[in-house]
């Protein structure tokens, strides 16, 4: 069971830097940034989590459908947990939520405890349009991007069914400083969010942050490329959200 734990000057933990299949005992404090349900092979029906740790660091983990009822319990987002006794595996597959070489498996030895919170505010690091228009960005990985909102759709169902969730589409461009446009599509439950969260505040000079998102080249050429929401992973925030944020 967790319990609530209070720091000490003597604990010490490990950056997620560190981490390595070779050796075990680690021992990491840590904020859940993103919390969501999971449907690969490896932890199929099971729960992933992204986490950062006191430098900045981010990984995901992984915790397979025989122990979600357990963990999905007490682990929340933007908490702060201790949790020792973990494999560590390599971060493979086609889209990869951090830039970490590894992630973190939970099995049925591994201890989470409630912990105390530590200071750490520019955990969004924004990927520059730049980047993509130029192709240095690697597709594989999910991105953040932050961008001035100057054109939106009306949100669409794809199927005849307004209660199927996965069938909502919602298309939008966002702006950065240099003027650079990047259309962006968002699916589902996203879909809504983004509806809903522009909707009283389109005509405005509003800012979004697209958390975990995924780049797609259609053709050649930067007129291109698009950005869709990923599932489980993708979220977003407008300005009055949008704090701790940082151009990478």
């Amino acid at each position: 069971m967790s319990s609530r734990f209070t720091s000490s000057s003597i604990e010490r933990y490990n950056d997620f830097s560190r981490l390595n299949p070779a050796i075990v005992g680690w021992h990491v404090h840590v904020k859940v940034l993103r919390r969501f349900h999971t449907d690969d092979y490896i932890s199929k029906g099971g729960l992933g989590l992204l986490l950062v740790d006191d430098k900045g660091n981010q990984i995901e983990a992984l915790i397979c459908s025989p122990l979600t009822s357990h963990y999905s319990t007490f682990i929340e987002e933007d908490e702060f947990y201790t949790i020792m006794n973990f494999r560590v595996v390599e971060n493979s597959g086609f889209t990869k939520l951090t830039r970490s070489d590894f992630k973190i498996m939970f099995y049925d030895g591994t201890i989470v405890k409630e912990a105390s919170s530590f200071s750490q505010d520019n955990y969004i690091v924004a990927t520059p349009f730049g980047a993509i228009f130029n192709g240095y960005h690697d597709t594989s990985y999910l991105i953040t991007l932050i961008g001035r909102v100057v054109e939106s759709s009306d949100l669409t169902n794809v199927t005849d069914e307004p209660s199927v969730i996965g069938g909502y589409r919602y298309s939008f461009t966002i702006e950065d400083q240099e003027k650079k446009t990047l259309k962006c599509c968002a699916y589902g439950g996203v879909a809504i969010e983004c509806h809903d969260r522009f909707r009283n505040v389109i005509g405005t000079d509003v800012t979004c942050v697209l958390r975990w998102w995924k780049v797609y080249q259609l053709l050649d050429g930067w007129r291109h490329v698009r950005i869709y929401s990923h599932p489980p992973y993708s979220n977003i925030l407008v300005k009055s959200d949008a704090d701790n944020v940082e151009h990478s």
